[in-house]
């Protein structure tokens, strides 16, 4: 019997979800095929800003670019991107049920969509300064293994950012090379400290070092 009441209530259930589908506006679909899939996304950021904040990790970060550079923060950021479309799509959806029309509908999410994004960068560009300014001795990061988190120009060319962790938790700290450029997700060593907040790393060949280990158990 309770399994019959089970099929029952799951096949109203999507009984319900397909109508009301059906009876969403083309134009406002737009906006949940975005909001959806983004919020996703934006809630685990969330999560690993969570855990980075108490030593485990950080937030996922993807592309950067030099020309997004505004009053010193980059706004063309992958965690970025994923706050703006957020936004942007439950804006949407929020402005497309109040009889809005689409004109001003896609207007006003574009505009709140950039300005929280704006707000949302200029948190994590202050937080990241307090840390660089606070107690981080990069001295203790030298011999550490790093993640390539915006990508390093070659020969000392540009300035990059890694993932490392030392004293205690994972850092988000500026980083340049000597060899050929960093691609993002490349694993990195710190080789020494450039500046009060610079450090020279050097790519790691993994499929080196394990050749290597498996010669040495030959």
């Amino acid at each position: 019997m309770a399994d019959w009441w089970n099929n029952v209530a799951k096949g109203w259930l999507n009984t319900m979800h397909v109508e009301w589908w059906e009876n969403v506006p083309a134009f406002e679909r737009f906006f949940w095929y975005l909001a959806v899939p983004f919020t996703v996304v934006f809630l685990v950021q969330l999560l690993t800003t969570f855990i980075g904040m108490s030593g485990g990790g950080d937030d996922l970060e993807g592309f950067d670019s030099g020309s997004g550079d505004i009053f010193g923060f980059r706004l063309m950021t992958f965690r970025n991107f994923v706050v703006f479309f957020t936004v942007f799509g439950w804006a949407g959806i929020t402005l497309a049920n109040s009889s809005e029309s689409e004109t001003v509908t896609i207007v006003v999410a574009v505009f709140i969509g950039f300005v929280v994004m704006a707000v949302v960068a200029s948190l994590f560009y202050f937080t990241t300064r307090l840390q660089e300014n606070g107690v981080i001795n990069l001295h203790y990061a030298k011999g550490r293994t790093g993640e390539v988190y915006l990508p390093i120009p070659a020969k000392r060319l540009g300035v990059g950012k890694i993932h490392i962790t030392f004293q205690g938790t994972m850092r988000e700290v500026e980083a340049m090379t000597e060899g050929p450029s960093l691609a993002r997700g490349t694993l990195v060593n710190v080789v020494e400290t450039i500046s009060g907040n610079i450090v020279l790393v050097e790519k790691i060949v993994v499929e080196k070092r394990v050749s290597e280990r498996r010669a040495q158990h030959v």
